[in-house]
């Protein structure tokens, strides 16, 4: 008798530990991982500068934010070279397909070929251009060392493609202002789920 009141005792705690279960509807669920696939577009707004021929910028590397880390999208081979201007009016231009962790994120960032402060740079990798091929430096605070970052929300679908566009708008005010004698290129840039 105490023999088989210590196997049933045995048997209800080992249920309740979840050690045996009754039904396989009962078993945790597996969490899905894997990944998707990122097409990432580059836009612009028009300028309203007159004289103002190319607003070009050069792109070094992506890199996408992910539980709390940078990390480099596989596939962007740089150094790139853009004229936003070029992508105004519905035109835009395909910066690679990336193969990503599915899930939700927030955030992406462009390491940019910036000129360095002080002597005038031979050949920056962003500057502008004028009316007659005149050309200045454009320099861009921190988008060499922490990157030029791109705000906005969008899931990449397991075995799936998301399409975003991150629209960079130098028409804001002060996006392509004069400080001293250099031009500082600080636009607003924002992803956009494309539909």
């Amino acid at each position: 008798m105490k023999k088989f009141l210590l196997v049933g005792i045995i048997v209800v705690v080992l249920a309740a530990s979840g050690v045996i279960s009754c039904t396989p509807s009962e078993q945790a669920p597996e969490i899905e991982t894997g990944t998707g696939i990122l097409k990432l577009y580059l836009s612009d707004a028009p300028i309203d500068t007159e004289n103002v021929t190319a607003v070009n910028i050069t792109i070094q590397e992506i890199q996408y934010h992910l539980d709390g880390e940078w990390i480099t999208c596989g596939g962007f081979e740089g150094p790139k070279t853009y004229n936003l201007l070029e992508l105004t009016e519905g035109n835009s231009a395909l910066l690679g397909d990336f193969t990503l962790p599915a899930g939700n994120y927030t955030q992406i960032r462009f390491m940019l070929d910036i000129p360095e402060m002080g002597s005038p740079p031979a050949s920056p990798g962003c500057y502008i251009e004028f009316d007659g091929n005149s050309t200045e430096p454009l320099f861009v605070p921190s988008g060499g060392e922490t990157g030029y970052k791109a705000i906005g929300q969008f899931e990449v679908p397991i075995n799936g493609t998301v399409e975003v566009t991150a629209d960079f708008d130098v028409r804001k005010p002060g996006a392509v202002h004069v400080a001293g004698s250099r031009y500082i290129l600080n636009p607003t840039i924002k992803l956009i789920v494309n539909d």
